[in-house]
């Protein structure tokens, strides 16, 4: 039966990149990871073996290095920008480029009470990412953060669901909340300042994580994420996942102790996952 092909892109994914800045009094560290998805006038090469528009995905790895080599990377918006801006620019058969970032945390250590200038450690599992999809129309840049481990001790309570004859979970109004927090948002245009609004974005979640009396995890994700779009007024839409990561209370009493609610195991599996997106209300 014939076949008619109606999608296609390629690009070349998890290109590895660290970018030292030798500035005068310190050095910069930048970790990314870099994935280029394009399509386009590129169906002969599927249909025929005819490679003639094809940009050789080794060309795009080498693209990734020199534009990271003339460019600051202050900000993983502006970098995304350039990378997409490249290919369109150059290639009028390419229709779109897809640029996904992944930065690995790194934090500055400080040596007998000052900043080392260029010794660092790692700040943790969770990344600070971009997802920039050029058409030849509108750009859409997605930001976000991947793996965030959040937890507290107190202030978090689950009861009054749904119960019926398979259900054992007991109610509980005092548990550890423990999540990775993913959330990506949408801004609607460019914005002055790409590291000050995902700063203005974080914060807002973090502090409603830390201070809201939670009585689930789907309402603590609405709230972070309203309040993310009250940090950021360019966001137009907010995707947040959170799995719940269970620390479970230890039964004692075979060994002739109390749990005065001290005592936990952590498990990793299997886990609740609370997902929603929220969009900005239109005003009328």
């Amino acid at each position: 039966m014939p076949a008619k092909l109606t999608y296609q892109s390629y690009g070349k994914s998890a290109v590895r990149l660290t970018k030292v800045k030798r500035l005068p009094d310190r050095h910069e560290l930048i970790e990314l990871e870099v994935s280029i998805e394009l399509s386009g006038d590129f169906a002969d090469s599927y249909l025929a073996g005819d490679n003639s528009k094809v940009i050789a995905t080794d060309t795009m790895k080498n693209t990734v290095y020199a534009l990271a080599a003339a460019h600051p990377i202050d900000s993983l918006e502006d970098f995304a920008t350039a990378l997409a801006r490249h290919f369109m620019q150059a290639h009028a058969h390419v229709y779109t480029a897809i640029v996904r970032l992944a930065q690995t945390s790194w934090r500055r250590m400080s040596v007998d009470g000052r900043e080392h200038p260029h010794s660092f450690f790692g700040a943790g599992a969770e990344r600070r990412r971009v997802m920039l999809h050029v058409t030849r129309g509108k750009p859409y840049m997605w930001a976000g953060i991947e793996g965030l481990v959040l937890l507290k001790t107190t202030d978090s309570a689950f009861k009054g669901f749904l119960r019926d004859e398979y259900t054992t979970l007991a109610d509980t109004d005092d548990r550890i909340f423990a999540t990775r927090l993913s959330a990506d948002w949408l801004y609607d245009k460019p914005v002055p300042d790409w590291n000050a609004a995902y700063h203005a974005v974080m914060d807002a979640m973090v502090r409603v994580f830390a201070q809201h009396r939670s009585l689930s995890v789907q309402q603590t994700l609405y709230a972070m994420g309203e309040a993310a779009l009250e940090a950021c007024p360019a966001i137009l839409v907010i995707h947040l996942e959170m799995p719940n990561q269970h620390r479970i209370p230890v039964n004692l009493q075979p060994l002739g102790l109390e749990n005065r609610n001290e005592i936990f195991v952590t498990t990793t599996e299997p886990y609740g996952l609370i997902k929603a997106t929220l969009e900005r209300e239109s005003i009328e």
